[in-house]
């Protein structure tokens, strides 16, 4: 039987992150040409991100693990909610539901997405709502408690991933409405008032002349956040 905790999610998050960061560090030494840079950016906030997706699944799921309560009250909700009239009536007269005391790993899995797919959030609001949804309170208070600025910054590495992987229409306007948050105001992530065009120049580009490039204070911020969380 699988188990999973918080803590070990947490470390091995940590651990992939900074192997991306070192990476990152060793590859941006040796590069000489701007187009080469640009990929190297693209591809480590699209990495990092994907990392973020897997991170908050298994986080999920790991608190779901230590403690399933609101999960049960959520799977209690949608069997009642995906009801018929006359399934109603067959139900309150001859079902009864009862839940395990422990619910595993695998169970949790196949409860939350039958086709094997991670939990994804489109941005910091959907986050809270989902933790809301399958966690208990004292399970959701770091996601609850984020700053504004790294609520924004979140989904900002969220609609970054989404450009770079997608290259629509949709996700370029998303992009540039998480650039333009109010909380990333002051945080050197806010764009300025024309759309950001080109991804690799923003994450390249330093705000000011002696702060760190923004694909930096992204994945310095990617891992403080998932400290708290």
């Amino acid at each position: 039987m699988r188990k999973m905790k918080p803590e070990d999610v947490r470390e091995d998050f940590d651990k992939a992150l900074d192997d991306v960061i070192a990476f990152y560090k060793t590859v941006k030494a040796e590069l000489t040409k701007d187009s080469d840079e640009t990929l190297l950016v693209q591809n480590t906030i699209l990495t990092a991100a994907t990392l973020w997706e897997s991170f908050v699944n298994d986080m999920f799921i790991a608190y779901i693990n230590r403690d399933s309560t609101r999960f049960q009250d959520h799977l209690q909700d949608a069997f009642k909610a995906s009801r018929t009239p006359k399934q109603d009536v067959i139900a309150e007269n001859f079902v009864t539901v009862a839940f395990p005391k422990h619910l595993t790993v695998d169970l949790i899995t196949d409860l939350i997405d039958q086709r094997g797919e991670n939990i994804t959030f489109f941005d910091y609001g959907a986050l809270k709502k989902g933790a809301a949804k399958y966690l208990i309170e004292d399970h959701r208070t770091g996601i609850d408690g984020l700053s504004n600025a790294r609520k924004a910054t979140l989904s900002l590495w969220i609609a970054l991933r989404n450009e770079i992987a997608h290259n629509s229409e949709r996700s370029f306007n998303a992009m540039n409405e998480a650039m333009n948050a109010g909380g990333l105001h002051n945080t050197g992530l806010q764009r300025g008032v024309n759309n950001v065009k080109h991804v690799g120049a923003y994450l390249k580009s330093k705000p000011t002349p002696n702060s760190k490039p923004r694909i930096e204070l992204i994945l310095d911020e990617m891992k403080a956040i998932a400290a708290l969380i």
